[in-house]
């Protein structure tokens, strides 16, 4: 405790008490105490760099100077007119953009103690069970459907789902090994926990796609959850899955207000 004291407060002599001190300046560009702070993630991990000289500190300042110095070289060589760094930009802006809005859309979305007590008095006993399965993942309901079919009159699950699924297990005959609640989305998992071992689900839509699983086993789960634990996962369980019924309804007014098309015939020419 006394040595990080001490460090903070060679740090606030070294920098300055005022928070708007600036510390380092390259032509009209400064760097103030708060941007420094922010920089590296807090005060505390400043005071955790061991700064107890003035060298130490001209060496964190001149750190800054020449990043400064390089990048005023780069925007006066322009370029980031350059076609491959423009398209960096543009798509590093449109991801910053992209995660921004979603999380901002979904950010209030909760559910209440009683919904997810409510949601345990059906589903509590499944939180502590693991269950060894594989699956089928299907991009359509119709394919689903026909694939499901063909199940149903004795063909092999591992076949079907080497030939058909499109989910990274299918090399694996459409092997997902075992799974626990909080492991894929409710409706996945409700699904699952309804089966007897070696029997087949029918067709489980999610925002993945069409599933068809089948439960090989379940068991005890390996690690118990506690009480507490058990309602946190329930309750992250239930926001997740109002999270995604919000982004689809979205995604589903967006398409109603845009006009959009998609060629994959086109797609598949090229590969």
């Amino acid at each position: 405790m006394k040595k990080t004291a001490y460090l903070i407060f060679v740090i606030t002599v070294l920098f300055g008490s005022a928070a708007g001190d600036v510390l380092a300046s390259v032509d009209t560009k400064e760097l103030a105490w708060e941007d420094l702070v922010e920089m590296v993630g807090g005060q505390e991990v400043i005071s955790s760099l061991g700064i107890t000289t003035e060298d130490a500190a001209e060496e964190i300042l001149e750190s800054w100077v020449r990043e400064q110095l390089i990048l005023t070289a780069a925007e006066e060589s322009n370029i980031a007119l350059r076609p491959d760094v423009a398209a960096v930009i543009e798509q590093t802006v449109n991801q910053i953009i992209l995660e921004s809005y979603i999380t901002d859309l979904l950010d209030g979305v909760e559910v209440s103690r009683l919904e997810v007590e409510n949601y345990l008095d059906v589903w509590g006993e499944t939180y502590t069970l693991e269950y060894n399965i594989r699956h089928i993942l299907l991009p359509d309901e119709v394919l689903a459907t026909s694939v499901l079919s063909r199940l149903s009159t004795g063909e092999s699950f591992t076949t079907l789902a080497s030939q058909f699924s499109v989910g990274p297990s299918a090399p694996s005959g459409g092997a997902l090994g075992w799974m626990s609640r909080g492991m894929a989305s409710p409706d996945f998992m409700e699904a699952v926990c309804q089966l007897s071992s070696g029997e087949i689900s029918g067709v489980i839509k999610t925002s993945m796609g069409y599933h068809i699983v089948q439960l090989m086993e379940k068991a005890p789960i390996s690690t118990p959850l506690t009480s507490d634990q058990i309602l946190e996962l329930a309750t992250m369980e239930l926001v997740s899955a109002k999270q995604e019924i919000l982004l689809v309804d979205m995604l589903d007014e967006l398409r109603e207000d845009h006009i959009v098309n998609v060629w994959p015939d086109r797609l598949l020419n090229h590969i």
